[in-house]
C-alpha cells in the first residue's frame, strides 16, 4: 500500500508520492521526488497530500505475535482495558507500569510520527511553491490545510507521549543537521496551535463533512478543541483562558448542525464518515484491512465459533471491573450496545456464552462473516466534541456549570445511554469526566484524557479521583509521575544526544 523512508534519525527530504489521486486505500508509490521536480499539476498534487494520510494506519502495524497492534498498546497505558491472550514483552511493559527506552511501540511511536512530520513539510514546501493556473486557489488552499492538520495531529501526538520533542517544520536535504534540540512543551504546542489555525482558515471555503474520510473543517475545529482543552489542563496549565477557547472552538461544531449522534449505539458499527463520525482511518476489507475486529474477539476462542478466526482474539478487552462501574441501566452495557457476554454460533446452533464481557464496540459483521474487516477506525467522534464542550465551559465556571448549551451538549450524551433520567439543572466536571471514560472508551483517547486532567476514574467507588497514586484495575501497580511520559527511545538517543531529560 505504501512506501515510507524518513525519520527523525534519518531526515531526508521526500514527498511519498502516489500515481492514483482519487483515494487513500488505492496509494501505489513509484518514487520520492523533491518538491523542486514534482508539484507540476493538480493531479501530483493531490497524490502527494493523499501520502499524507498512509501513515495514520501505521498504529495498526504490529510484532510477529498475534495482537501486537500499537493501538493496543496505547489502551494497555490507560489501565482500563486487559489482554486476555496474555503478554508479550513490550506490550507487558506498559500494562506493568516499566516501559523501557527499548520497547517496540516507544520506537514505533516516534518514528511514525516524525516520518509523517518529514513528509508533511515536504509536501507543505511544494504546495506553497506552486505557480499560478495550476490548480484554483480553493483547491490549493484546501490540500495546504489537510497538509497542515496532518503535521499539527502528529506533534500532537509527540508532545502528549514525549513531552519536550525536537520541532522540525522544513524538509531536510541532507544529514548533516540530524542532532536537534528539544523544544519545550509550549513551544510545540504553539507550533500546533498555529498549524490548526491555518488549516482552519485556508479551508474557510470547505465543507464541514465529507463522506470520503479526508481531513474536514470539522476536524479541524474539533482538534483545535481538543488541543486548547490540553493546553488549559497538564502539562501546561494555562487553564480557564484556554478553557474558553476550547469551548468556543467546541461550540462552533456544535452549532454548525454538520454532525449528530447515532440514535443507537448499533449504528456506529453501520456507518462510516457521516452522523457522529468526524474523522477516521479509512479501511477496505481486501487491500488495507482492519485488525480491530479480530483483535477484541473473546479468547480463549468459544467452543463454537461465533466469527471467521476464531482463534485470533484475545487482544484487548474490558477489566471486569470497569464494565462494572457503568451506572445501572446504561444502555452501552446491554448486550451488543458497547459490550457483550454471549453471542450467536456461526452454525446457527444458538447462543453461546463467553465468560465474560468482550468489546462489540467495533464489531464488524462483515469480518465475522469472511475473515476481512474493512471498517473505519475512528479519530474524532462527535460525542467527544459534545462533551469537551460540555468539560471546558464547566471548567470555565469553576467547576460547575449552569450553562444551557454545555448541559445540553452533556445530556446528548448522557441520555443515549441513560434515556429515562431527566436533564440536570446544572453539571460538574467530574459528571463529564466519567462520562468521557465510559463513553470514550477504548477509542485511543482514554491515556490522553488521563494526562491532561491527572485524573482516573476509581472503578470501585465511580469517583473520579487524582490519578497519581491510583491503581487502576489493568495495572500491576499504582500509577506515578514516572509514569507520565513515555521515554525517548534509545536508538534515536543513539543517534541524537539532545534527547535527554532534565
Amino acid at each position: 500500500m505504501k512506501k515510507i523512508v524518513s525519520s527523525i534519525s534519518c531526515l531526508i527530504a521526500i514527498v511519498v508520492i502516489a500515481t492514483s489521486c482519487d483515494s487513500f486505500l488505492d496509494e501505489d508509490p513509484k518514487t520520492f521526488l523533491t518538491p523542486n521536480s514534482y508539484f507540476q499539476n493538480e493531479g501530483q498534487i493531490v497524490a502527494a497530500v493523499n501520502g499524507l494520510y498512509t501513515f495514520l494506519d501505521d498504529i495498526f502495524n504490529g510484532d510477529v505475535e498475534v495482537n501486537s497492534q500499537t493501538f493496543n498498546f496505547i489502551e494497555y497505558l490507560s489501565g482500563y482495558g486487559e489482554r486476555p491472550r496474555g503478554g508479550i514483552q513490550d506490550l507487558s511493559q506498559a500494562i506493568n507500569l516499566n516501559v523501557a527506552d527499548n520497547n517496540l511501540y516507544v520506537e514505533r511511536l516516534w518514528e511514525t510520527a516524525y516520518k509523517a512530520i518529514e513528509n508533511c513539510n515536504s509536501v507543505i514546501a511544494g504546495i506553497e511553491s506552486v505557480g499560478e493556473g495550476i490548480i484554483s486557489e480553493d483547491r490549493k488552499n484546501e490540500l495546504l490545510g489537510e497538509a497542515c492538520f496532518l503535521r499539527a495531529y502528529n506533534y500532537f501526538n509527540l508532545v502528549r507521549l514525549y513531552g519536550p520533542v525536537p520541532l522540525k517544520l522544513s524538509s531536510t536535504s541532507d544529514l548533516s543537521s540530524v542532532e536537534i534540540g528539544l523544544t519545550s512543551v509550549e513551544d510545540v504546542y504553539t507550533q500546533i496551535d498555529t498549524d490548526l489555525i491555518r488549516a482552519g482558515e485556508l479551508m474557510n471555503n470547505s465543507p464541514w463533512t465529507n463522506t470520503g474520510g479526508r481531513v474536514t473543517k470539522g476536524a479541524v475545529k474539533s482538534l483545535l478543541a481538543k488541543v486548547y482543552l490540553t493546553m488549559a489542563g497538564y502539562p501546561l496549565q494555562k487553564g480557564s483562558a484556554y478553557y474558553q477557547k476550547a469551548y468556543e472552538t467546541a461550540k462552533e461544531v456544535y452549532t454548525s448542525t454538520a454532525f449528530q449522534l447515532f440514535s443507537s449505539y448499533a449504528a456506529l458499527r453501520t456507518n462510516e464518515n457521516t452522523g457522529e463520525y468526524i474523522w477516521s482511518i479509512q479501511r477496505e476489507a481486501d487491500n488495507a484491512g482492519s485488525p480491530v475486529h479480530n483483535d477484541m474477539l473473546p479468547y480463549p476462542a468459544p467452543v463454537k465459533a461465533i466469527s471467521s478466526n476464531p482463534e485470533s482474539g484475545g487482544g484487548l478487552a474490558p477489566t471486569q471491573l470497569f464494565y462494572n462501574s457503568y451506572p445501572s441501566g446504561d444502555k452501552r452495557t446491554e448486550e451488543k450496545g458497547y459490550y457483550y457476554t454471549e453471542h450467536e454460533a456461526r452454525d446457527g446452533s444458538g447462543m453461546v456464552a463467553l465468560g465474560r464481557p468482550y468489546i462489540y464496540k467495533f464489531w464488524d459483521d462483515n469480518a465475522a462473516s469472511s475473515g476481512k474487516s474493512g471498517a473505519n477506525y475512528s479519530l474524532l467522534r462527535y460525542a467527544d466534541v459534545l462533551l469537551m464542550m460540555a468539560e471546558a465551559k464547566a471548567q470555565v465556571d469553576g467547576g460547575t456549570t449552569t450553562d444551557a448549551d454545555a448541559i445540553d451538549a452533556y445530556f446528548e450524551v448522557r441520555h443515549r445511554a441513560l434515556p429515562s433520567e431527566s436533564k440536570p439543572a446544572s453539571i460538574t466536571v467530574n459528571d463529564i469526566l466519567k462520562e468521557r471514560f465510559w463513553e470514550i472508551c477504548f477509542e485511543g483517547q482514554t491515556w490522553y484524557d488521563m494526562l491532561r486532567t491527572r485524573k482516573a476514574l476509581n472503578v470501585s467507588t465511580g469517583q473520579i479521583v487524582d490519578m497519581i497514586g491510583y491503581q487502576l484495575p489493568g495495572h500491576g501497580s499504582a500509577l506515578d509521575n514516572a509514569d507520565l511520559l513515555l521515554p525517548y527511545p534509545i536508538r534515536e538517543q543513539r543517534l541524537n544526544p539532545n534527547l535527554k531529560r532534565d
